[in-house]
């Protein structure tokens, strides 16, 4: 896997979540690519931009060794995927692809980043997709 910097991540037209809670995925990798018939949330110019702009600023972390994402995000410039990750908030980490290639990348769940892009895809998902997690 390569190394991979969510800063690197270009301007975006649009941004959609995908709701993995469904998706039996073999490996941590093969989440996203697993998820064609789940449910998609297309956000908005302004909420696209405001996950793009808080992927940006996801700072590195330690991971936890699991990988149960509720969720992942595709992000889109006109109607092509440049990047796309399956995030799991509980194990600190996102498994991705970009480019072709994939990465896994983690982050810091608990920096003001990992909260707000939390609540960023909460709000569209809700509580339901997205349950709140610990932040002890």
């Amino acid at each position: 896997m390569m190394q991979y910097d969510p800063g690197s991540l270009p301007y975006v037209s649009s941004v959609q979540i995908v709701d993995l809670r469904s998706i039996d995925a073999n490996r941590v990798s093969e989440y996203m690519r697993c998820a064609k018939d789940a449910m998609v949330y297309d956000c908005d110019p302004v909420t696209s931009d405001l996950i793009a702009e808080t992927w940006r600023r996801l700072p590195i972390g330690e991971m936890v060794r699991c990988h149960t994402p509720p969720v992942g995000l595709r992000f889109y410039v006109d109607n092509t995927i440049v990047c796309e990750g399956s995030v799991c908030w509980a194990c600190e980490n996102i498994f991705g692809n970009v480019n072709g290639s994939e990465f896994c990348y983690t982050f810091d769940p608990k920096s003001k980043a990992g909260l707000d892009l939390f609540k960023l895809v909460q709000s569209i998902v809700g509580p339901d997709v997205l349950p709140n997690h610990s932040e002890d």
